[in-house]
C-alpha cells in the first residue's frame, strides 16, 4: 500500500522500526523494490552521499519502478529531519515520476526538539544555524530559514522559490512545496488536513511518516517496542567519531571487547596491499579468541585527498574479507553511510525488518538466511546493555 524512500540506510530502518511498532509487516531492500506483498515497502539509498544529478536519476528510477510494478501505490519521501540532502531535487524526481503537483513535506520531530516556527528551524529551541549542524562537512546548515534551507541545498536543478509554501492556508490552493510550521504532533496531523493522494505527495521525517501511518489507519496495534535482548558473540563496526560512540566502544573494552582501531599506515592515502591483509589477519584472530570484537576507523577526525571516501572503502573491505573466513551471526553497525557501503560490498540488498530495539535501533534479518544486522545513525545511543 504505501513504499517509503530514503535518502540514507538509517532513516530506512527507523522507518522500518516504526512499521514494527505498530505491527505493520514491512519489506526493506538496498537500491531495490523488495519483493512480495508487504503492507509497507521501504528502500534505503545512500543518495545523500550522491551528487545532485545522481540523487535526482536514483529517485527516479525507483519511484518509476515502484509505481510500474503497482500504479497504485501510495509514494512517501523520507527525508532528513533538519533538511540535509538534495530533498527539493529528490522531490522534484518523485513528482515527475508520480505525476503529482502538490507535495506536503514536514520535516519536523517536535518530541525530538525539532520544530518549526514562523518559518524558522529550532533544535532544542535553538535557531538551527547556530547548532552543531552548522558545521555539517556536507550540508551546513547556514540558514535557521526554511525556505532558504531547502534552495541552499540545490545547485544544478531549477526550483521556483515561489513554488515553497511555509503555510497550509485554507488548502493546497496551487502546486509547489507545502512546509508548514510545527510544534506539537498535532501540528505532525495538522500537516495532513488537506492531503489527498489523488494529488499529493508526502514527504518528511519518521515522526511525520508515523502520523501518515495513523491518518492511513494502519497502526494496527497499540505502540509498543520490543525489550531488546544481550548479545554475547558479535561484530561492531563503526565510521562514527560521534563522542557517544567513542564511549560506548570504550565501555566494552573495559568489559573485555577487543576494540580494533585501523593502524597509522592503513589512514594515510596510500599502503601496501599486504599490509592490510595482515592486519585482517589480526582482526580475525582476536575475533577468534573473544567471539567478538568492535571495528572502528579512528576515534578523530583523519583528512586527506579523498580521506572519507578511501576510508570508507577500506572499512567494507575489512568487513567483507573478514565474513569470507569467519562466520558471524550478528552484525552491528553504526551510523547510515557506513552501513550502505558494508552490506552493499557484502552484496547484500534485500532484509526482513525484525525488531526495534529502541527507537532509530533496527534489527535486520538477511532474506533468505540466518544473519542479523543492527543498524542506527552514529549519533544514537546503543540500548543499555544490548552488547557484552
Amino acid at each position: 500500500m504505501i513504499t517509503v524512500i530514503a535518502d540514507d540506510l538509517t532513516g530506512a530502518a527507523e522507518i522500518a522500526g516504526i512499521c514494527l511498532r505498530y505491527g505493520i509487516e514491512v519489506a526493506f531492500g538496498i537500491d531495490i523494490v523488495p519483493e512480495g506483498h508487504a503492507l509497507i515497502s521501504v528502500i534505503a539509498t545512500d543518495s545523500r552521499s550522491l551528487s545532485e544529478d545522481e540523487a535526482y536519476k536514483i529517485h527516479l528510477q525507483l519511484v518509476s519502478e515502484v509505481l510500474k510494478k503497482n500504479p497504485n501505490q501510495m509514494i512517501f519521501k523520507k527525508c532528513d529531519s533538519v533538511l540535509r540532502g538534495h530533498v527539493l531535487v529528490e522531490l522534484k524526481a518523485t513528482v515527475k515520476a508520480t505525476g503529482k503537483t502538490k507535495v506536503i513535506l514536514q520535516p519536523a520531530n517536535p518530541l525530538g526538539g525539532r520544530c518549526v516556527k514562523n518559518g524558522v528551524y529550532y533544535v532544542e529551541g535553538v535557531e538551527i544555524e547556530k547548532t552543531g549542524f552548522a558545521n555539517d562537512p556536507d550540508f551546513p546548515a547556514n540558514t535557521s530559514s526554511v525556505r532558504e534551507l531547502l534552495l541552499d541545498r540545490v545547485k544544478n536543478h531549477a526550483v521556483i522559490p515561489g513554488d515553497i509554501h511555509l503555510e497550509l492556508l485554507n488548502g493546497l490552493e496551487s502546486e509547489g512545496v507545502y512546509a508548514s510550521d510545527c510544534n506539537s504532533e498535532a501540528d505532525l496531523m495538522k500537516a495532513l488536513e488537506y492531503f489527498d493522494k489523488s494529488t499529493c505527495l508526502v514527504a518528511g521525517s519518521a515522526a511525520f511518516f508515523e502520523q501518515f501511518l495513523i491518518k492511513n489507519q494502519l497502526n494496527l496495534k497499540n505502540k509498543s517496542t520490543s525489550d531488546p535482548k544481550t548479545f554475547k558473540n558479535y561484530l561492531l563496526v563503526s565510521g562514527s567519531i560521534h563522542p557517544n560512540s567513542v564511549k560506548f566502544a570504550g565501555e566494552l573494552k573495559q568489559k573485555g571487547c577487543p576494540v580494533l582501531l585501523f593502524p597509522d599506515y592503513l589512514l594515510e592515502k596510500e599502503f601496501e596491499d599486504y599490509r592490510f591483509k595482515s592486519w585482517v589477519n589480526m582482526v580475525e584472530k582476536e575475533f577468534k579468541v573473544a567471539g567478538k570484537a568492535v571495528l572502528r576507523i579512528s576515534n578523530q577526525v583523519i583528512e586527506f585527498e579523498n580521506s572519507s571516501l578511501l576510508l570508507k572503502q577500506r572499512l567494507s573491505r575489512v568487513v567483507k574479507d573478514f565474513f569470507e573466513n569467519i562466520p558471524v551471526k550478528d552484525l552491528f553497525i553504526e551510523g547510515g553511510a557506513t552501513a550502505y557501503d558494508i552490506l552493499k560490498a557484502l552484496g547484500w540488498n534485500e532484509f526482513v525488518p525484525v525488531t526495534e530495539l529502541s527507537s532509530g535501533v533496527v534489527r535486520l534479518k538477511k532474506k533468505n538466511e540466518e544473519v542479523f544486522i543492527t543498524v542506527k545513525p552514529g549519533s544514537y545511543q546503543w540500548p543499555k546493555g544490548l552488547l557484552q
